[in-house]
């Protein structure tokens, strides 16, 4: 690649953003997490009058008289906000004149059925046979370090992201105009395939009336995808600082599967900053612990 990174910004210098996801896990969320649990081992029986949290059967007249109307007292569905409130204090056999999907709808009462959450016991978490785990308390901790950990990783996700962006947009570059117009272009025509694929027509504006050219549809593309051809320079500078280098094992890899030459070479290097940046990512959120 003859596009090079005279500068490559320091990772240690980039705070971490204040939008990352808090990973940690409160007591109250393990409330949280304990009743869910409740609501899936609920039981189910039938009620004599519509509460909220009821699921409430119905039939109904005119566009809806050929199917079974479920109505959710609570859940404010969108287009049903009414028909919830309408059916509140409803008992079976009931009618009740209301709004449905934006047009009147007159709805009678067949069923009500009401969930009543599991009792959070002992017995209940021996029966989600959890190795090691066969108290509430047990569970409490379980889950507790087990939603921290998947919260950990998702917010690393999204802080190595972050340091990625900031790697491409702080860091200072030699480029070589000819070879970031190749990629971008070629890259900008892999992409129109994509979307032609998929059935997707970019000539359409997101604003304006006027529909986009070839030629403008492809600048835009290639817009996009400048910042990714100067990610290439950055993983290669990244990579070299930190002595990862890309063996003919590597290169034996990728050529099994289809990739090589430069491309291999890139890919492999951006899957290791990849790696690198999550591990830094990680370090840094189990410090703010």
């Amino acid at each position: 690649m003859k596009t090079k990174v005279t500068k490559l910004l320091d990772v240690e210098l980039i705070p971490t953003p204040e939008d990352i996801p808090d990973w940690h896990v409160d007591e109250a969320a393990v409330d949280g997490l304990l009743s869910t649990l409740a609501l899936q081992h609920a039981t189910e029986s039938e009620a004599s009058e519509a509460r909220t949290g009821d699921t409430v059967f119905c039939t109904a007249e005119g566009k809806y008289a050929d199917r079974t109307v479920l109505i959710y007292p609570g859940r404010s569905m969108p287009g049903a906000e009414a028909a919830e409130k309408a059916v509140l204090g409803a008992a079976p056999g009931g009618t009740v004149r209301t709004e449905l999907g934006g047009a009147p709808a007159v709805l009678t009462v067949k069923k009500i059925v009401r969930r009543a959450p599991a009792r959070i016991d002992d017995e209940l978490i021996r029966g989600q046979q959890i190795d090691g785990v066969d108290t509430v308390e047990g569970y409490r901790v379980y889950i507790k370090d087990k939603t921290e950990e998947q919260n950990r990783s998702l917010s690393a996700k999204h802080l190595s992201a972050a340091l990625r962006e900031e790697l491409i947009a702080g860091s200072e570059y030699d480029v070589d105009e000819a070879e970031q117009e190749a990629w971008t272009e070629n890259a900008a025509q892999e992409m129109l395939k994509m979307y032609e694929a998929e059935g997707i027509d970019p000539h359409v504006p997101e604003e304006g009336t006027d529909f986009l050219t070839d030629e403008e549809v492809l600048d835009n593309f290639k817009t996009q995808l400048r910042p990714q051809f100067l990610a290439l320079a950055v993983s290669r500078a990244f990579c070299e600082e930190r002595g990862v280098a890309f063996e003919e094992e590597d290169r034996k890899f990728y050529a099994d599967n289809g990739v090589t030459g430069e491309q291999a070479e890139d890919s492999f290097l951006d899957s290791k900053m990849w790696e690198i940046l999550y591990d830094i990512a990680l370090e840094r959120l189990e410090g703010a612990k």
